[in-house]
């Protein structure tokens, strides 16, 4: 069974990838014209129907305000020396502006003078910079947390043992969507965090790993994953098990998982509404808008009980914009 989902994936993927490519052969050795408005992608990786997602609500913007986009990524969500090329190589090519998700918050990038520099427009999505020197679009990932963190503790009856799998938390929106699921627990008297472990940054947990936490920590009642993806690889190994798990970004295997009550609650990031609302702030500060630095975009709480509506009212709100 879970190969046969893996191999769904895959072909989702390729399917994707070959929509995304079309009429754009060598994004990397795209040639600005002047009478066209660039703005340069950086995501942190292309292999994940997450990422593929913001591409398309990016792609879908850039056609409505008449915008050239270029998109990179790196291999892996670990690459930050390739990432911050890909942004040196955008530079030089004299886009209009950036956007990037950045691997590593805490890492300063040379390339943030040489922006300031040609004064080019830039921003961060999905993920922020530590010292807050660009824009951010975005959920905010603290209360994320810790709303997931109040819906556990509910089903679990306000007592036992719970557990956090998280992305690498160089990068802020993991490191916040922790943070605040600690925070909430720490009003819970009956209710302990035993563990975190991180470094799942769109990657998912190896089957010894999930064995070998349990086996050290046998009372876990709950699970918090900061991504889809690692949430998902806990479904297929906790499956004959009571865990409840929560967890972050909407992706359809997730949203299924919602529905069949394999995940309890998803914090619904959507990558096409960061992906089109990035392109939108660029277009509004191309206008000469003022903006707030930090521009959040709602991340609904999905259970069983509300999951159906949400499908529904996300798939009509994409074809209006």
């Amino acid at each position: 069974m879970k190969q046969q989902r893996r191999w769904k994936q895959i072909s989702l993927i390729l399917l994707v990838t070959a929509i995304l490519c079309c009429g754009c052969s060598d994004q990397s050795s795209y040639q600005k014209t002047k009478d066209r408005y660039v703005v340069g992608v950086v995501t942190k990786s292309n292999t994940s129907e997450y990422w593929m997602s913001v591409n398309s609500g990016m792609e879908a913007a850039a056609a409505k305000y008449n915008m050239d986009v270029i998109m990179l990524a790196p291999d892996s969500e670990l690459d930050r020396e390739v990432q911050e090329k890909q942004v040196e190589k955008l530079i030089n090519q004299n886009v209009d502006a950036l956007a990037v998700a950045p691997i590593d918050s805490y890492y300063i990038p040379d390339y943030l003078e040489k922006i300031e520099k040609k004064k080019i427009t830039a921003v961060c999505f999905d993920n922020g910079m530590g010292a807050g020197e660009l824009p951010y679009i975005g959920i905010d990932n603290h209360k994320t947390g810790y709303q997931l963190a109040q819906e556990l503790a509910e089903q679990l009856d306000h007592k036992g043992q719970v557990g956090i799998v998280a992305g690498d938390l160089k990068q802020k929106g993991h490191r916040e969507r922790v943070e605040g699921f600690e925070e909430y627990m720490k009003s819970e008297p009956e209710m302990t965090v035993k563990f975190v472990e991180s470094g799942y940054a769109n990657l998912q947990m190896s089957e010894q790993k999930v064995r070998d936490l349990m086996g050290q920590y046998p009372q876990i009642r709950g699970i918090m994953a900061t991504s889809a993806v690692t949430a998902m690889g806990l479904v297929d190994e906790l499956k004959d098990t009571d865990i409840k798990i929560v967890a972050v970004d909407e992706q359809e295997d997730s949203l299924k998982a919602v529905e069949n009550g394999q995940i309890l609650a998803l914090a619904a990031q959507s990558g096409y509404e960061i992906g089109y609302e990035t392109i939108h702030y660029i277009q509004n500060l191309r206008n000469g808008k003022h903006l707030k630095k930090k521009y959040y975009l709602n991340a609904e709480i999905l259970t069983q009980d509300n999951v159906k509506e949400y499908r529904k009212k996300d798939e009509s709100q994409k074809y209006k914009k």
